[in-house]
Order: structure tokens, then C-alpha cells, then sequence
């Protein structure tokens, strides 16, 4: 283990100089558990210990061993995934392995990002590659996003890190897309700004300059193999010269690594560089100001330490914004914790006059219930949390787990004794499932 985690410093180091970034960077949380294509559920019953949803996990790995595993509905401690994308078709292994990841809800497609390659294979911005579910073995991807070196850098990937898919039902889009979106942590973004006095980072008496961006993609529209892109309504950063879909200095973006929509598409971005959840409007694009700004300022500020990743429980909307009744659940690293928040809440006050604040509701923390530096995290439709540890290759449940938090104890632990071999767990970082079932007729 002390190997493994000393390959992933050293590829963190080797990112922050190539990037510039002065602060180190979470490439190594990235572990995905996905929910079963089709209702992957073994009935909700806590005695049987199980594994209550079909899951995919992403292992970052010690630096060249990076893999993408799905656990099945069913399986009990110790239990072997059902499948395993690992090998050098994947490309996995030539990189710093796998960042974050996410699952379709339209067809149970798996997406991964790939934050920084080590080896000079041509795509120096990092990239992000789309499997079919049941994918197994040394199976090539379905679909790569990736500008190649030499190239004009077209997708606006740079330090590529969460991935998410939105909800194919939500009706913003034409029928039969598919979006990913993706948490770029880096480039520093010093243009587009509002040029409203004493909103944005760039406006006079800030920083100066935003860190990162969001660009979305659409599944249905990309072509076998590798895809040099453009993003959806790209909105150029910095003069034109980085292509964006949600870009710019009033962004708030600082550093983004997880994120996750709701059912009607707004859209939780975690800034670990800044310490703070962003939540940006349905269809947001450009240079657009975040609608929710939580642990920043207001009701919830310095609620984190070192958020990672988050996931998010759809509400009905609610008066008298009609912005809906969301809950979101953020794995903050620095402290052992999943905090959780209605993000909607504490909106438009004289400390934050743009945005909602948010409410803390509760926080899962303390020695019952096994959190060791979580990173992904993922929420069925029925209310079961999925959280990995990176620092200890496993993966937690808390069956209907509601928002009251507490140090509670995992209903189940996917290996059931810490380090077994089995479960092929190195260092997850993202945990996923198909998080927006069709609507009923």
C-alpha cells in the first residue's frame, strides 16, 4: 500500500508541474460505484448484508493500474466484481488511472475521466472514455474525448477529473440525448468577466482569476473511437483560446473536481480548491454566476475542509423560488465526513445577494462509520448511499440513509475485512449508479 500511495504523490506532483497549480490535487479520488442498468435491487431487507444496487467503481490504482470495476446486486463481503475493465487496450495503464466516474441512465453506458497521461501517447490535456455496460477484461472503449498533441485543442478538457451524466428525461434537451459533463480543475481562467463591481473573481479587489471549468458532451452525437469535440454551447474562456461550456471569472469555479445533476438539471459542482459547492441553473453556459454558492459565505460557511465529490437526492419544487427541494451529500477528505445540505435555502441575503447559501442538515462522521479519506459517492433512487474510501480500498453502503446524519454504521462493507484481495479495490475514487429512473406514464 505504501508503494501505491507513494506513485500517486508523485503523479500528483507531476501534475501540479505541468499545470502550474500550487496546490496539490485530488487526482487520486476517483472511485465509481454505478447502479444496475435495470432495477439492480435485492429487496431492502438489511439482515440479508448484501449489496443492495449494482455498482461501478473507479480505481485510480498505483500510478499505471488504473481500473473500472461493477459489483452486482447480491454480493456479499469479499465478493469478486462481476465485471473489470483492467489492461492496456483501455488506457488505464498508461496514465495516472481513473478519476471519477458515472453511468448512464439512458442506456447504462459508463463514463470515466482520465485526468493527466504519464507517457507520451499525444493527448496531453487528459481525456475521458465512455464504455458500454458489461464491458470486461481488456476491453477497448466505446467512445474517447481527447484532443491529440499537435492537434487545434478543440474539447476544452485540461486536468479532466468528475464526470456526470444528466437526466435524459429532464426535457431540456431534444428527446434521446445524452449529456456528460465533465470538472476540468484546471485551466486559470482570467476572461470573460461581468465586469459587476464586487461580483467575480476578477472584478476590482479579487484574486484575479477562476480555476477550471465545466464541459458538457453529447453521448448520442459521438462517433466510434476517438472524438476531437468541441463541447456543447461552447462558450471560449480567456479570449477565445480554451473552449467551455460553463466557463469564466463569475463562475466562482475554483478547482472542480466532483459534480452531479438533479432530476429538473441543475447541476452541483464540488471547488475543492476553494472549499465550496457550486450550483449552476439548468442549461447554464458562459460566464454564468452559480445560483447556489455553499460553505462560501452566509449560513454555511466553512462548512468544509477538503470536499471531493458529491451527490445529489432530487426534490419537488418548493416556494417561494420554486428552485426544487434538493438535498445534496458532499465526502469532504479533510475530516472524514459526508455533509449534507439543502442547497436551495438561505437565498438572496445581504451577505450573498446572488445566490441560495444552503442549509446544513447533518453530517455522517465518527469511528462507526468507517469512513476513511471518502472520496465518490452515489445515491440510488430509493435512498441507499454509496461512499469509497480511497485510503482503504472499500466501499461503504448506508441503506436509506435520510439526512439527519450522525456517526452511523455502514449497513454493509464491500470488502468486509479492510485490504481483502478480492474486490480488486487500489485506491477508488468515484462511485456511481443510473441515478434518474424513466418517468411513469
Amino acid at each position: 500500500m505504501t508503494e501505491g500511495r507513494d506513485q500517486n504523490s508523485l503523479a500528483r506532483a507531476l501534475a501540479l508541474k505541468f499545470t502550474g497549480v500550487a496546490r496539490q490535487l485530488s487526482l487520486g479520488a476517483a472511485v465509481l460505484v454505478i447502479a444496475a442498468f435495470v432495477a439492480g435491487t435485492v429487496g431492502t431487507s438489511y439482515a440479508k448484508n448484501v449489496l443492495l444496487d449494482t455498482v461501478v467503481v473507479s480505481n485510480y490504482g498505483s500510478a499505471f493500474a488504473g481500473s473500472v470495476e461493477t459489483f452486482a446486486a447480491g454480493s456479499g463481503h469479499n465478493a469478486k466484481p462481476e465485471f473489470w475493465i483492467k489492461g492496456t487496450n483501455t488506457l488505464l495503464g498508461i496514465s495516472t488511472g481513473a478519476g471519477g466516474d458515472s453511468q448512464s441512465s439512458l442506456n447504462g453506458d459508463i463514463a470515466v475521466g482520465v485526468p493527466l497521461v504519464l507517457l507520451s501517447i499525444g493527448l496531453p490535456n487528459g481525456f475521458v472514455e465512455i464504455y458500454p455496460f458489461g464491458a470486461n477484461d481488456n476491453s477497448s472503449f466505446e467512445e474517447i474525448i481527447a484532443s491529440p498533441a499537435g492537434a487545434p485543442d478543440l474539447t476544452g478538457l485540461s486536468l479532466p477529473q468528475g464526470v456526470a451524466f444528466e437526466d435524459p428525461f429532464d426535457g431540456l434537451h431534444t428527446l434521446g440525448l445524452d449529456i456528460v459533463a465533465v470538472a476540468n480543475y484546471t485551466p486559470p481562467v482570467v476572461q470573460p468577466d461581468l465586469g459587476i463591481p464586487g461580483l467575480g473573481l476578477c472584478a476590482p479587489n479579487k484574486p484575479g482569476f477562476s480555476l477550471g471549468t465545466i464541459t458538457e458532451y453529447d453521448k448520442t452525437l459521438l462517433l466510434p473511437g476517438l472524438n476531437d469535440t468541441p463541447p456543447l454551447d461552447n462558450s471560449p474562456v480567456n479570449s477565445g483560446t480554451h473552449n467551455a461550456t460553463i466557463g469564466g471569472c463569475d463562475t466562482y469555479l475554483l478547482g472542480p473536481v466532483g459534480l452531479a445533476f438533479d432530476a429538473k438539471g441543475y447541476l452541483s459542482v464540488v471547488d475543492e480548491a476553494g472549499a465550496f459547492v457550486t450550483v449552476y441553473e439548468p442549461g447554464a453556459s458562459g460566464n454564468a454566476l452559480p445560483i447556489a454558492f455553499i460553505g462560501a459565505a452566509g449560513a454555511t460557511a466553512g462548512a468544509f475542509k477538503d470536499p471531493t465529490f458529491v451527490a445529489v437526492k432530487s426534490g419537488a419544487s418548493e416556494p417561494p423560488y420554486e428552485f426544487p427541494d434538493d438535498v445534496i451529500y458532499v465526502t469532504d477528505v479533510g475530516d472524514n465526513s459526508i455533509k449534507i445540505f439543502a442547497p436551495f435555502t438561505n437565498c438572496f441575503t445581504a451577505e450573498l445577494p446572488f445566490a441560495c447559501a444552503g442549509t446544513e442538515l447533518g453530517v455522517i462522521q465518527g469511528g462507526s462509520t468507517k469512513l476513511k479519506r471518502p472520496e465518490g459517492i452515489a445515491l440510488s433512487a430509493d435512498g441507499n448511499l454509496y461512499v469509497v474510501n480511497n485510503n482503504a480500498n472499500s466501499l461503504n453502503e448506508y441503506a436509506d440513509v435520510g439526512t439527519s446524519g450522525g456517526d452511523i454504521a455502514p449497513t454493509f462493507i464491500l470488502p468486509g475485512v479492510i485490504g481483502g484481495k478480492a474486490s480488486g479495490m487500489n485506491f477508488p475514487v468515484g462511485v456511481a449508479l443510473p441515478a434518474f429512473p424513466p418517468p411513469i406514464e
